[in-house]
């Protein structure tokens, strides 16, 4: 009898240990990826309703989600730190106007910062931000500016000069603007290779996110952070508990292939 439990404690201590061997593999810290936040979510994936939006944030806020900002979270990256459970960040691309319009004012009402990344030669055009509400998200202490680039060319295509143009020029016009330093870089479309990491480094960026880079790409590679994207299908909020659980992204690498 002593020998049958002896074996049915060391298969559970095995397979306890298995599990928690892969659980941690599996892990990658969620950042959430949206676009626009308006009523188009019927018609495109990049769109989520501003309804959704914002039970989204509740959701985070009021689970006691520890939601950081990209800065934070190299910081913990960078120092080898344990990150905390529920940890999450969130990110917008393109410099949406609906983003001012309906995502800051709910932010700032839960208190949860996120980054927006801005397509520089976009601003003040019709559908997207101007330099004042840039500076207003800016200096509000939920929002960081973000670059997206010059024009949002594929970056990968680009000869040295123009790439380094799209990333230098960017970055200089943004912190003239707002006054405050831009640390984070978001490829356009998430096309990126080494040559463009290098360059983003050089530049004087401390991260860049990207898309999905796939399975192989590590998951402690600050040049080229994993996204979720969010579209209508997170109007389930339980799709969106999973999303952010942190095992989403491997799931989802491993369905894709």
């Amino acid at each position: 009898m002593k020998k049958i439990t002896l074996i049915i404690v060391s298969a559970a201590l095995l397979i306890g240990g298995l599990a928690f061997v892969f659980m941690k593999s599996a892990y990658v810290v969620p950042v959430l990826m949206y676009h626009a936040i308006d009523r188009n979510d019927k018609t495109t994936k990049l769109s989520v309703n501003p309804e959704s939006f914002e039970a989204q944030m509740k959701f985070l806020h009021n689970n006691r989600y520890n939601v950081v900002t990209l800065e934070k979270l190299i910081e913990y990256i960078n120092n080898k730190e344990a990150i905390p459970a529920k940890t999450v960040a969130i990110t917008f691309d393109d410099g949406y106007y609906n983003n001012y319009q309906y995502a800051y004012p709910v932010l700032k009402k839960y208190n949860i910062p996120a980054t927006i990344f801005i397509i520089v030669g976009q601003v003040g055009r019709d559908g997207y931000v101007g330099w004042k509400e840039i500076k207003e998200m800016s200096d509000s202490g939920v929002i960081t500016i973000g670059s997206h680039t010059l024009s949002h060319k594929w970056l990968p295509s680009l000869g040295t000069r123009d790439l380094r143009n799209e990333l230098a020029s960017s970055k200089a016009i943004l912190e003239e603007k707002t006054g405050k330093p831009v640390y984070a870089l978001c490829y356009p479309i998430g096309a990126h290779n080494e040559r463009v990491e290098r360059e983003a480094h050089l530049a004087g960026y401390s991260c860049a996110v990207a898309t999905n880079p796939g399975r192989f790409s590590p998951i402690d590679d600050i040049y080229s952070i994993k996204r979720i994207r969010i579209s209508r299908t997170s109007d389930n909020l339980f799709v969106f508990w999973f999303e952010t659980s942190g095992y989403y992204t491997w799931l989802k690498e491993h369905r894709d292939d």
